[in-house]
């Protein structure tokens, strides 16, 4: 790459906000290249196939009722694989089930009489998420806001359900058990989660930004290209050589967009995860939901057999069991495997002791922390000419949050353009 490469736009970051603010530009017909520092696209949504396993870099779902993902992605090409609606919940040293009844009507009758939360429960569950589901997303977004936990509260929910539903579910989504995240981000949670499916590809996550790049013409994407420095519209490279554009989109994580921007207010503090991954002969029980901790207080939070929703993320005749562990209880690694198995055995019985340990994932950098208070602010970087800033640290910590905040930022320069 010279040092006299001049392009349109150039977008840093190959994660999805900046594959979809590529795809969108690439649709007006707008030359744009793309930088990715590392040798794959896709940031935190990716996979890596060990010895026939499919595994994704943590535990993550497409909420199919996304808008942004309706927008871009196809979904018929993604071959998604469902989970069933609503969960299984560990209650008293047994599994038992939480479903959705508007999903499947023919267990409203059991979910109504489950011990997880009362009657009256049941009920605010409904409201909630016809409350969620009232309005536009940005409405949605300007909403008073509290924390999850006392919105939850105020809302009439028992600690019951709260500790053994609400605390274990928000803190898979968002984390974070202590439920101290905005109650915007519980009302999006809850629409995406009533509007759609919860699915994955069948050949893994990282199949939505191998579909993005797909859209996109060929030489956009550089790999293995770390951007080191911003001096106006030119970008130093790390190998000594530079380019430059017009627009110049930073589509990286927080802390290296406040570094390239030199603005430390950017910055975010970062929730953590650890996912283990487990091979199995045939498991014996066939849930295709998530299972959730419950009324225990172990190292697990959630967990999946994850090949009975995509029998391709395992071999034939084999299982593929996901396990995320809660936030607040990260055991050593050395007791990680141990504790692990011996709260799986309480689960599933003695067909653990056939489970082997094939990969463990610990993401310190797993969700940005975030108050909405930002969400609908302009891509636009104050006093930096034609500079735009994309990601999910400035919408909700998730997919959607990704690629609407790199759809928006496409939008402010093909307004741009239009003006000049």
């Amino acid at each position: 790459m010279s040092s006299d490469n001049h392009y349109e736009v150039v977008i840093i970051g190959g994660g999805l906000a900046g594959l979809s603010c590529a795809v969108r530009l690439a649709e007006a017909g707008v030359q744009a290249k793309l930088l990715e520092a590392t040798d794959r696209v896709g940031g935190r949504v990716r996979s890596d196939v060990v010895n026939g396993f499919t595994l994704d870099a943590g535990f993550q779902v497409l909420l199919t009722g996304y808008p942004s993902c309706q927008r871009l992605l196809d979904y018929t090409k993604l071959h998604l694989r469902y989970f069933e609606p609503g969960a299984m919940l560990r209650h008293g040293g047994h599994f038992t089930e939480l479903a959705d009844p508007w999903r499947n009507p023919a267990k409203a009758w059991s979910t109504a009489m489950s011990p997880i939360g009362s009657l009256k429960d049941k009920f605010l569950i409904w409201r909630l998420r016809s409350k969620t589901c009232r309005g536009t997303l940005p409405e949605l977004y300007s909403r008073p806001q509290k924390t999850t936990e006392q919105y939850l509260r105020d809302f009439g929910f028992s600690e019951q359900i709260i500790n053994q539903f609400f605390r274990p579910f928000i803190g898979g989504v968002f984390l974070d058990e202590s439920l101290s995240v905005s109650s915007r981000m519980l009302e999006f949670v809850f629409r995406m989660f009533s509007s759609g499916g919860i699915a994955i590809p069948a050949d893994g996550m990282a199949a939505i930004p191998r579909q993005l790049v797909e859209k996109l013409p060929s030489g956009s994407v550089n790999l293995q290209t770390s951007a080191v420095k911003l001096e106006g519209n030119r970008i130093l490279l790390a190998n000594g050589t530079s380019l430059t554009g017009e627009h110049i989109v930073i589509a990286t994580e927080s802390n290296a967009a406040a570094r390239l921007l030199e603005r430390p207010q950017i910055q975010t503090d970062w929730n953590q995860t650890t996912t283990l991954y487990y091979s199995a002969p045939k498991c014996k029980e066939g849930y295709k939901n998530l299972i959730l901790r419950g009324d225990e207080t172990k190292v697990i939070q959630t967990a999946t057999v994850i090949s009975n929703v995509a029998k391709e993320y395992a071999p034939p005749e084999k299982s593929l069991i996901s396990v995320s562990l809660a936030p607040e209880k990260q055991p050593t690694c050395d007791e990680t495997n141990s504790l692990v198995k011996q709260q799986l055995t309480d689960w599933f019985g003695d067909q653990v002791n056939q489970w082997e340990l094939i990969q463990t994932y610990q993401i310190p950098f797993g969700l940005p922390k975030l108050d909405l208070a930002s969400i609908l602010r302009s891509p636009e970087v104050d006093d930096l000419k034609s500079t735009y800033i994309c990601g999910d640290h400035l919408q909700t910590p998730s997919i959607e949050g990704a690629m609407d905040s790199g759809l928006r930022a496409a939008e402010a320069i093909i307004s741009r353009r239009a003006t000049t």
